[in-house]
């Protein structure tokens, strides 16, 4: 259906709650179905993870520039996902998605305090393994977080 530029003006600014729901599934249906993103996007994002679990292992000094190269990572993620698709959504912000987030951050305090341990009280290079742990946990986590995200955001469409 191909509107005048006033009927379009006039549809954009008062439009009848018919049109203003059509145009929000039409947003759903159009965020939902552009997600497709290279594996790189998760190798990326899991050795992130796997920097931030494994930090607190490392000999001193240097767990901070880890951490730091881990957050600048993180954010440059964040960047360019915004880029790429002009938008960024918190991992806590919808209701189901929200438990993924939750969960995710319960395994990666599980794994912090392996890798406290290890340097602490058992083998030094008991890092590596959390680490390890940490990058295949983000991977899985993300795509089920994702997968989650697109059910629960579909199903507000029906």
């Amino acid at each position: 259906m191909l509107l005048s530029k006033s009927e379009s003006e006039k549809t954009m600014t008062n439009p009848n709650p018919e049109d203003a729901l059509a145009m929000i599934e039409e947003a759903r249906a159009g965020a939902t179905g552009s997600l497709k993103y290279p594996i790189g996007y998760d190798i990326l994002y899991g050795s992130v993870c796997a920097l931030l679990v494994s930090a607190q292992g490392l000999p001193q000094p240097w767990p901070m520039p880890v951490l730091a190269v881990a957050m600048a990572g993180l954010v440059w993620m964040i960047m360019a996902w915004r880029r790429r698709f002009g938008w960024w959504v918190s991992g806590y912000s919808p209701d189901k998605a929200r438990w993924v987030a939750f969960a995710m951050v319960a395994v990666f305090l599980g794994l912090i305090a392996l890798t406290l341990y290890g340097r602490h009280e058992g083998p030094k290079w008991l890092f590596l393994v959390s680490g390890g742990l940490g990058f295949v946990a983000s991977i899985g986590g993300s795509r089920l977080w994702m997968r989650v995200w697109r059910s629960e955001l579909n199903a507000g469409m029906e």
